[in-house]
């Protein structure tokens, strides 16, 4: 009787286990049924407006072009309020001399004990030896530069959330994979019990079966938190969380190839945001070089000023002057030499890490073009070899039910079709992130194969 209850309070609690996982499970599917579909094309989206590394990149845009129109600035003119208030001990004066004579004949003052000043100062630079138009140049390629480092920031995020995505999307492959592994061993588990009830095979058999149970068990609790961790991966990539309210769309089961232009090496070298930023950098450090050369010409401005003088506030006694200023340094102990130096020497630098970019980005195009060949071809074979995995499994299982083939056989089989399995998925994702990657060593945009 003990033993008849303790079954009974067994299956009570068995029965409320499976109800309170069939209420979860239902939430979850219900939730799951209203809750958004996650796509490529929305992941990008997400990331274009949330990421934190675009909005740094517009920020520096903006940065630049403010820098352009200050510069652009110096070619207008500069106008100066000036209010002034002064006050001395004794009233400055000097003698008054009989033009005649040269007697002095009185004291006149030079000033007023409290002075009150007010005027207006326009200054107009005519000619800097060229410096300001080469600084207007220089900043002109600044500004094309951080542009050009916008558009390679944007491709950088947008090819961290391709691979993410697809990352996220294998992971997910590999959990079905894995609990289709599980579902196989359970239902042979079935079997092997079925038949050692019946006494056709030993215990051992039923243990060894077991022990396969739990070890997709095991895969399939592995492969759900990878699947958690490319969820955190793709949420960093995109900047924005992800889940909830997303749910990720169907995997792709096979790859499917885009179209590439040809000449890909040659468009990379063309159009490469990165490296037209650096050329941009080169010809701005080579417009410095001339801003700086220009220091060492005659700087030629229009100066003119309206003054109101008076010992009271506001003061009505006015003036005005109008001053040409020519400016040439003769000397300054090597100070715009140095200067031109400096960026000429920044504009060969520019040029040498151009040629090795040059270098690195023919690599980079040729692996991810080798690397996306080889992954098309795996899919091929990868395909093939699921097929054959296939057939030795039901065949190896219908010959353990029929007892003229072993238990180790179905393990065996049920362990390569797995295999099979799991390269297939591996195969299809790495062509896409082959493609990925051939996209963004290229510079070619996500969906169009078009330069930014």
């Amino acid at each position: 009787m003990p033993g008849k209850g303790c079954e009974n309070v067994k299956r009570v609690f068995m029965v409320s286990l499976c109800c309170a996982y069939l209420f979860v499970w239902g939430r979850t599917v219900a939730f799951a049924a209203d809750a958004p579909v996650l796509t490529l094309e929305k992941a990008m989206t997400i990331a274009k407006e949330q990421h934190p590394l675009l909005s740094a990149a517009r920020e520096k845009v903006l940065r630049v072009e403010a820098k352009l129109r200050e510069v652009e600035a110096g070619f207008g003119p500069k106008v100066d309020a000036v209010l002034s208030y002064s006050q001395v001990k004794d009233i400055p004066t000097t003698k008054a001399l009989d033009p005649g004579t040269g007697v002095p004949i009185g004291i006149v003052p030079l000033g007023y004990e409290k002075t009150y000043a007010a005027g207006l100062r326009l200054t107009q630079l005519l000619y800097t030896g060229g410096s300001l138009r080469a600084n207007r140049k220089a900043a002109e390629f600044e500004v094309d530069s951080a542009r050009a480092e916008e558009v390679r920031t944007f491709q950088s995020v947008e090819n961290s959330v391709r691979k993410n995505f697809f990352n996220l999307q294998r992971a997910v492959s590999k959990l079905k994979v894995a609990e289709e592994a599980l579902l196989l061993a359970q239902e042979h588990l079935r079997q092997v019990e079925a038949l050692y009830n019946n006494g056709v095979v030993a215990k051992n058999e039923v243990l060894r079966v077991q022990v396969a149970v739990s070890s997709a068990q095991l895969d399939r609790i592995s492969a759900l938190n990878t699947v958690d961790v490319m969820w955190k991966a793709l949420e960093r990539a995109t900047g924005a969380q992800l889940r909830p309210p997303y749910e990720l769309e169907e995997p792709e089961s096979d790859y499917v190839a885009s179209p590439l232009p040809e000449n890909l090496e040659q468009l990379a070298l063309a159009s490469r945001a990165d490296l037209l930023a650096m050329a941009h950098l080169r010809n701005a450090a080579l417009a410095y070089a001339d801003a700086a050369a220009g220091q060492a010409r005659p700087q030629v401005s229009l100066q003119g000023e309206v003054t109101r003088t008076g010992d009271s506030f506001f003061p009505e006694d006015d003036d005005w002057k109008v001053m040409l200023v020519a400016q040439w340094r003769l000397y300054d102990s090597g100070e715009v030499g140095s200067r031109v130096e400096q960026a000429r020497a920044s504009s060969r630098e520019l040029l040498h890490n151009m040629t090795d970019m040059e270098r690195q980005v023919s690599l980079e195009v040729s692996t991810a073009q080798l690397n996306l060949a080889s992954a098309q071809v795996r899919i091929q074979v990868a395909q093939d070899q699921l097929l054959s995995a296939e057939e030795d499994y039901r065949m190896a299982l219908k010959r353990y039910t029929a007892q003229v083939g072993t238990n180790i056989d179905v393990l065996d089989s049920r362990l390569a079709l797995n295999s099979a399995r799991t390269a297939l998925v591996d195969a299809v994702y790495d062509a896409y992130s082959g493609y990925a990657d051939l996209l963004f060593a290229v510079g070619l945009d996500a969906f169009e194969g078009k330069t930014k």
